[in-house]
């Protein structure tokens, strides 16, 4: 564990979810620049929940997420996150991700599972 981890470890929650939603969407977007932005992101950690807009290459407009329930698991010291429960605000991307995102945990990177 690096020292900035074990920094964020430490502090991470004092640290309001807004900051969170901040080095997570900076995250995203560095590492996925090639689906296109996320421009915002809200996250309510105590309830598990998050908002957040995306504008992905080939779409006119962007598009509204919402994870009305997400959860969080450790296995072998890996933090994973589950989303539960999303809408967005295309329809066929309702359907492509429930069956995509269904049952499927994806690992937390160490520098923000510090600060979940």
């Amino acid at each position: 564990m690096s020292l900035l981890t074990s920094v964020l470890k430490t502090v991470g929650p004092l640290i309001p979810d807004a900051a969170t939603a901040w080095g997570a969407r900076h995250f995203i977007n560095h590492h996925y620049k090639s689906l296109g932005h996320m421009t915002s992101l809200q996250i309510d950690s105590a309830n598990h929940r998050a908002v957040l807009e995306l504008e992905l290459k080939g779409e006119t407009q962007p598009i509204q997420v919402t994870i009305s329930r997400y959860e969080l698991s450790s296995t072998d010291g890996k933090t994973f996150i589950e989303i539960k429960e999303f809408r967005t605000s295309r329809e066929w991307m309702n359907v492509v991700g429930g069956q995509f995102l269904n049952g499927r945990k994806f690992e937390v990177p160490e520098l923000l599972k510090a600060l979940l």
